[in-house]
């Protein structure tokens, strides 16, 4: 049995000593997405073109790099478009979803974040009902009590943070958000301060755990001319 300082693999313990606080997870993912853009932005098909798995598993395999580089400072790893599958009754899988980003560490629950390109045909509702209804319903982070959404703004896009917040705003029975501090938009946000605009919290079923949101936006570079 894999142990650290004595102590065992699924021990509590293990989730205190090794687990980052998500503030230090979401605080590493924008840096180095601001790497991996300074890096990448310029070669090849601008990355204002470029889908929302394009934009992930790219920078999931600079996490990657990263990690296998010895760059990391915490323990785990993190996965992109991992697909996400519930048991149908004749045995087989059917896919309910894919995370964008996953960071996991034996022993702790996996720590999720959805993404969505947000601007040029990419519309804003979809963070909502494509992105933070999958925590609500379980799909994603059935285990976690933490999880971010991250958008994408593409630059000149008509839409922007603003239209999120208001869609949030719009849907708040649907996303079963909690009040905190007499806010359903929290702020400053508690899981990533320096990072992320606001946290949302949401009720599930009793299957799954409350569980709280960092939001994240980050506007894309144009590609340069």
């Amino acid at each position: 049995m894999t142990q650290l300082g004595e102590l065992a693999i699924d021990s509590d313990w293990i989730y205190l000593v090794r687990r980052p606080p998500a503030s230090e997870i979401l605080n590493y993912l924008v840096a180095k997405w601001q790497e991996y853009e300074v890096l990448y932005s310029g070669i090849g098909e601008p990355f204002a073109s470029r889908d929302e798995p394009a934009l992930t598993e790219g920078l999931a395999a600079y996490l990657d790099a990263q990690y296998q580089e010895g760059k990391q400072p915490f323990h785990g790893e993190f996965f992109a478009e991992l697909k996400r599958y519930d048991l149908r009754p004749d045995g087989k899988r059917a896919i309910i979803g894919r995370s964008d980003i996953e960071w996991r560490l034996s022993g702790s629950p996996n720590f999720i974040i959805e993404c969505k390109v947000v601007g040029n045909g990419r519309p804003a509702k979809a963070y909502v009902s494509d992105g933070m209804i999958r925590f609500v319903d379980g799909r994603y982070g059935p285990r976690s009590t933490e999880g971010a959404m991250w958008a994408f703004l593409r630059p000149g896009s008509t839409e922007t943070a603003t239209h999120i917040e208001a869609i949030i705003d719009r849907h708040l029975k649907t996303l079963r958000c909690q009040i905190e501090n007499g806010m359903h938009r929290i702020t400053p946000s508690t899981l990533a301060p320096s990072t992320a605009n606001f946290d949302s919290l949401h009720m599930r079923d009793p299957s799954a755990p409350p569980i709280r949101l960092a939001h994240i936006f980050v506007s894309i570079t144009p590609h340069p001319i």
